[in-house]
C-alpha cells in the first residue's frame, strides 16, 4: 500500500468533510483582498483565481488613474487579469 492508498484510507475512516456544511453542500468562500482596479468590486484572493502583479505592468493597461492604490504589487481578480493578458497578448516578452 502506497503513500496515497494510505492518505485516502485515513481521510474515509476519519470522515473528513473540508469545505462543506452540514447538508453536504460546499461551503461559499468569502474573498478576503479587494482588486486594485478602480471601478471593480470583485475578490483578489488566490483561492478564486487572483493574481498580484507589479504596478507598473498594471498601469501599462489601466493607466494610473485605473489602479485605485499605489503599492509594489496589485492584486487583481480574474477577470481583470484575463483582460490584462488579452491586452498585452500580441505585444513582444519583455525578457525576448
Amino acid at each position: 500500500m502506497g503513500f496515497k492508498s494510505r492518505a485516502r484510507k485515513r481521510r474515509k475512516e476519519a470522515g473528513d468533510s473540508r469545505g462543506t456544511s452540514e447538508d453536504g453542500e460546499p461551503d461559499e468562500y468569502e474573498g478576503q483582498i479587494r482588486c486594485d482596479i478602480t471601478g471593480c468590486d470583485n475578490w483578489a484572493d488566490k483561492k478564486i483565481g487572483g493574481r498580484k502583479m507589479a504596478y507598473d505592468r498594471a498601469v501599462e493597461v489601466w493607466g494610473s488613474s485605473g489602479v485605485s492604490r499605489k503599492v509594489r504589487r496589485v492584486s487583481l481578480c480574474k477577470p481583470c487579469y484575463r483582460a490584462w493578458k488579452k491586452e498585452k497578448k500580441d505585444e513582444p516578452k519583455e525578457w525576448s
